[in-house]
């Protein structure tokens, strides 16, 4: 275990683990007592397949931790893809699949605080309190106990429910990351391709929240009014097979501050929409993509960690950080707070707690047509959606 983890960390595609101490714990009854000793998770199995596991609740809670119980958990392609996405070339899927083994599943979460350090005097949280926030990659969050790191946890919106909340972080941050350092810099337009799934229907929510006065949708016909609810300012039908023209209309012939591709990927029924040479012309500042090659997900990693620019010219590669992330998972939960403001939406009923459901939740992702999030529950409360049983 120890080995495979030091092989993904030393390609610099997960190392967004952190360090941490054990020197200070809450007492072990106490947390047993919390836990009821046992954690039921859902891991990836032989050939990536989802598995059941049940293991020892956590034991200990580190300094600046909090142990969580778990109530929603977010699913997203990287999920889907096994933690590592796109960034192995495609000819290592079965080494990859061997590197997850046995590993949790999932990156982002909602639950309450079930236990706290004992000898933590800058601890904020105390244990009832609801939380949402994300984990470090090789953690994993379909759990029914995790002990969270503080600085990737803030509390979560009383506006949302805890399935709702737990649809936010991976998507929000992305969005809040990607997009801050241009309106910040005076970017007013952006076009998002690939506007009403998972990344992309939060990134036009943000995106107005920002400040980006215009904003373009790029999806399917049937999502253009979803679209439009979510604070696109013009919505363009990619099935129409003239993307190109319809942005160049919108712009006014001119050209879009920032584009973000929600949709390119290395994969052929991603890549074969070719939105980066086409749309690359339009753009004037900055074409962010979610996906692409090793390569490229190599000078993302070089980026994100030297803090210095890797990529030249117009087009980039965005890697998320996940490590000190809650002042921005606060700045969402602000958005999220206010009136019309920011919301995530579920495309189906909250999935059932099972390996079964998991991998049936993932066989959608992969299909490319899930409107906004799925979110599986863990416990279900009054507030949130039906859940759908595996």
């Amino acid at each position: 275990s120890v080995t495979r983890k030091s092989i993904i960390l030393l390609f610099p595609i997960l190392s967004t683990t952190t360090t941490t101490t054990s020197r200070s714990m809450t007492s072990t009854s106490a947390l047993n007592a919390a836990t009821n000793n046992s954690n039921k998770c859902l891991v990836y199995g032989t050939g990536g397949i989802v598995q059941t596991s049940v293991s020892t609740a956590p034991q200990q809670i580190p300094s600046n931790h909090i142990l969580v119980q778990v109530h929603a958990v977010g699913l997203n392609p990287v999920d889907a893809k096994h933690k590592i996405g796109d960034k192995f070339p495609s000819f290592l899927n079965s080494f990859s699949q061997r590197l997850v083994k046995g590993l949790t599943i999932g990156f982002e979460f909602s639950g309450t605080v079930a236990g706290t350090n004992d000898n933590d005097n800058d601890n904020d949280y105390k244990i009832g309190d609801e939380v949402f926030g994300s984990m470090p990659p090789l953690s994993g969050t379909l759990s029914e106990y995790i002990v969270a790191p503080n600085h990737q946890v803030c509390r979560k919106p009383s506006t949302l429910s805890f399935a709702e909340a737990a649809c936010v972080p991976l998507v929000g941050l992305t969005a809040v990351q990607a997009l801050q350092p241009y309106a910040a810099s005076g970017s007013t337009s952006i076009a998002i391709v690939g506007a009403s799934g998972g990344a992309g229907h939060m990134a036009l929510q943000v995106a107005k929240e920002l400040g980006f006065t215009t904003r373009i949708a790029i999806c399917s016909t049937a999502n253009m009014a979803f679209c439009t609810s979510l604070g696109a300012t013009h919505v363009i039908d990619y099935t129409r097979n003239q993307v190109v023209a319809d942005l160049a209309e919108h712009v006014g012939g001119g050209s879009v501050d920032i584009i973000l591709d929600c949709v390119t990927s290395v994969e052929a029924r991603d890549a074969k929409h070719g939105y980066s040479q086409k749309l690359l012309p339009l753009c004037n500042t900055k074409y962010i993509r979610l996906g692409g090659p090793t390569i490229g997900w190599f000078y993302a990693g070089c980026e994100r960690l030297l803090h210095i620019p890797c990529f030249w010219g117009k087009d980039k590669l965005f890697w998320i950080r996940f490590p000190k992330s809650s002042d921005e998972l606060a700045l969402l939960a602000k958005w999220c707070s206010g009136k019309g403001g920011l919301k995530p939406h579920i495309s189906t009923p909250s999935i059932d707690f099972s390996a079964e459901a998991v991998q049936q939740a993932f066989d959608a992702i992969l299909g490319r047509h899930v409107k906004g999030k799925l979110v599986v529950e863990i416990i279900k409360t009054a507030d949130d959606p039906a859940v759908v049983a595996g």
